[in-house]
């Protein structure tokens, strides 16, 4: 057995890489005597999902969800239930915000608090 052999089945070669689904690849892989590979390989995958992103920049689906892709091609959704949900809850605030301006604006303290004007959707 030569020198090399022997190195190669005690020292891996190391492998990091980016595959074509946008998962990581970290890995090693050792080479026995006879030339046989043992191959190891941890694969991660980077997540992340913005309903923020999905509402503000998105646009309604078929089902009622919204959905929102970025440039580089991940995708931000937010379902057609929670979207819904967010609907109402900033209904409910929007509310509740236009009769705090029309209470400001009859104690006459709008123009130093508020500079714009809403109305009630």
């Amino acid at each position: 057995m030569n020198l090399s052999a022997l190195l190669s089945s005690l020292i891996p070669e190391i492998h990091f890489f980016k595959d074509d689904e946008h998962r990581l690849n970290l890995g090693a892989t050792w080479i026995d005597n006879e030339g046989l590979k043992d191959y190891y390989n941890l694969e991660l995958r980077y997540i992340r999902n913005s309903e923020r992103l999905a509402l503000i920049n998105g646009s309604p689906q078929p089902d009622g969800s919204w959905a929102y892709v970025e440039t580089g091609g991940l995708i931000h959704r937010i379902g057609a239930d929670r979207a819904q949900a967010f609907m109402e809850k900033t209904h409910e605030q929007a509310t509740i915000m236009c009769g705090m301006i029309d209470r400001l604006r009859e104690a006459g303290a709008l123009d130093s608090v508020i500079g714009t004007e809403a109305a009630p959707a």
